[in-house]
């Protein structure tokens, strides 16, 4: 669903942030294609995991950005570049994401790990349980 279908929700503040800061970030890229202009990506996917935001949401802003500048392409072989331009940007900023949920079963692992210990340690203090 996209925003202007009917019964589509209105995005939010930091959906309109990310949509706003995703489209100078990516064009920047498209026209460059190094390191620094790749890392933004890296820094819009950063910002998107810190501010909560959903990889849909990502996804979403970038395919709106897509959408917008492919129909400026000047023949097939420009759709091409854009194209692959277009998915290392999107890697880019989903590594963040990627990170963020690898994480997760470390934290879940470590978790468990303390419960089990703070429940030893009250079983030897309490031992009549």
């Amino acid at each position: 669903m996209t925003p202007d279908e009917p019964g589509a929700a209105a995005p939010g503040p930091a959906q309109l942030r990310l949509q706003r800061d995703y489209r100078p970030a990516f064009l920047r890229y498209l026209s460059r294609r190094d390191e620094p202009a790749r890392h933004a990506g890296y820094l819009l996917g950063r910002a998107a995991v810190t501010q909560g935001q959903s990889i849909l949401d990502l996804v979403e802003a970038h395919h709106i950005t897509l959408l917008e500048v492919l129909p400026d392409a000047r023949d097939a072989q420009e759709v091409v570049a854009m194209s692959t331009a277009a998915s290392e940007f999107l890697i880019e900023a989903l590594a963040a994401f990627s990170m963020a949920s690898s994480a997760f079963p470390a934290l879940a692992a470590q978790l468990d790990q303390a419960r089990r210990e703070l429940a030893r340690m009250h079983a030897e203090r309490d031992p009549a349980g």
